[in-house]
């Protein structure tokens, strides 16, 4: 047990572990992954900011992790910082010393039975397939075995969830290799796939999946608009292309009930997701919505609520909705109020503070664990107060997040964890750590739906050259004056 312990979040370190001082953005700077199998995976990590490559301009993608490079990818990746010492003799001095004092202070990873960590120890395909579906909560079983995996074997249900999250298929002559070590490419592609559906082996629909939209702002003024800022003619396009494709919105109960067994989705579910709360939510989507009769979750932050400035009078913010708004919105049935934090949406600074939900430099777990669990009952108890109903969906702002966070949400009766990760949720994944897809201002309406519909469907009206002419043509579909 002591040994799989380590493996348990040592995968994503692996990571942000090649992410040197000076890192390579550049994929074809890399002279030695040109036409390799992992090509996409490693270029995906490497414009994530995850990865860099070498001094020489190579990448390397036959070299083995060790567990030292594992766990700064960790620490990295969690926002992780050491603030005692660690209990492992044969770090000191070791380039990832204060990585592996954060993860050893979570017991993310433990060390072997003679009491070292052994830091360049490679990484086996075992230890990976634990590592990964205790780091990403991954769920499910697979039906398919390999010939080398036994039933009894210590990993054969964290390989099965991969199976069954379609993250590995195995070698070609059905063995999974568990002891050999994994490559840089191997690595690479494995979260890859975990990050982004995209890449999955295999993906294949059902009934499971669950599109989840993400937008943020509206606005009319052409210079606003960016990745989190939209028209509202764009906005109305993308929910009259949802109704002509037969897709059904749902809310955060719908969702959450489906889960537990209480309830039957409807088909072709979707979910159409708002963060921080902006008062052109209300003025532009909040009609839209009404109109076509469909549904949106908006994940609000709590200071903010009814304000135009900052908290501190000083600086110009862009209008928020008041309580009231919320409320009617609430009330309509067609806008589902929750928890975006009362006061944690920042980038974090250079002066301690973390990005988002994570903790701030020296802060123990404990401490980061009440103060994020305060926050969180703030701004969930205002809810309950002004709208009348208890939230049980909270959206990370930034998509920052760590296991310290998404274990207080469980002991605080959340249900569901939204995150910034780029894909198509899966109801057999659980509700935490729910993937989305944005609907940045360059993206048409159209090229949105592809990324979310079922193979064989079309999305119609794709010839016609602009918005407002597709829109034309929707509305004539669906019978809509």
């Amino acid at each position: 047990m002591k040994k799989h312990l380590w493996l348990s979040h040592l995968v994503l370190l692996s990571i942000y572990l090649i992410v040197s001082a000076a890192p390579v953005t550049a994929s074809a700077s890399f002279t030695d992954i040109e036409g390799h199998w992992a090509y996409e995976e490693i270029n995906y990590l490497i414009d994530q900011d995850l990865f860099n490559g070498y001094p020489d301009g190579t990448f390397k993608p036959s070299r083995s992790i060790t567990r030292a490079e594992a766990s700064k990818v960790i620490a990295e990746q969690l926002g992780l910082k050491p603030t005692k010492t660690s209990d492992f003799p044969d770090i000191n001095g070791h380039w990832a010393e204060p990585y592996i004092k954060a993860i050893e202070e979570q017991d993310i990873i433990i060390g072997f039975e003679d009491g070292e960590f052994k830091p360049n120890y490679t990484l086996r395909r075992s230890e990976l397939a634990v590592i990964l579906t205790r780091a990403y909560q991954l769920e499910g079983n697979s039906s398919s075995t390999f010939t080398d995996l036994s039933s009894g074997h210590w990993a054969f249900p964290h390989v099965s969830s991969l199976l069954a999250n379609h993250i590995t298929t195995g070698y070609e002559d059905g063995t999974f290799r568990p002891s050999k070590d994994v490559t840089r490419a191997e690595f690479s592609s494995f979260l890859a796939r975990i990050m982004d559906d995209r890449f999955k082996i295999d993906a294949v629909n059902n009934e499971q999946k669950i599109p989840l939209l993400m937008y943020h702002s509206l606005s009319k003024n052409p210079a606003d608009w960016s990745s989190v800022t939209i028209s509202p003619d764009k906005f109305y396009e993308e929910m009259l292309y949802l109704k002509a494709l037969g897709m059904n919105t749902i809310n955060s109960k719908q969702l959450i009930d489906a889960k537990n067994g209480k309830a039957e989705l409807p088909d072709n579910p979707v979910m159409v997701t708002f963060d921080d709360g902006y008062r052109n939510n209300y003025l532009h989507a909040y009609p839209v919505l009404e109109k076509l009769n469909m549904k949106a979750v908006i994940s609000i932050i709590g200071w903010s609520v009814g304000r135009t400035t900052d908290l501190g009078e000083e600086q110009d913010i862009i209008p928020h909705f008041t309580w009231g708004e919320a409320k009617e919105m609430a009330d309509s049935g067609h806008v589902d109020i929750q928890n975006h934090s009362f006061n944690l949406h920042n980038l974090g600074s250079s002066n301690g503070y973390g990005k988002g939900t994570l903790p701030r430099e020296g802060e123990t777990v404990e401490e980061h664990a009440e103060r994020f669990k305060k926050d969180t009952m703030k701004i969930h108890q205002l809810i309950k107060e002004k709208l009348g109903y208890e939230p049980e969906l909270f959206t990370y702002p930034y998509g920052a997040y760590n296991q310290t966070t998404e274990n207080a949400l469980k002991e605080l009766g959340y249900q569901a964890t939204l995150t910034t990760h780029s894909g198509i949720s899966d109801l057999n994944d659980g509700l935490f750590q729910m993937k989305r897809i944005n609907s940045p201002a360059y993206l048409p309406g159209y090229q949105l739906m592809e990324r979310i519909v079922r193979d064989g469907v079309d999305v119609p009206f794709q010839a016609v050259s602009t918005r407002e002419a597709r829109i034309a043509k929707l509305e004539e579909y669906l019978g809509i004056k």
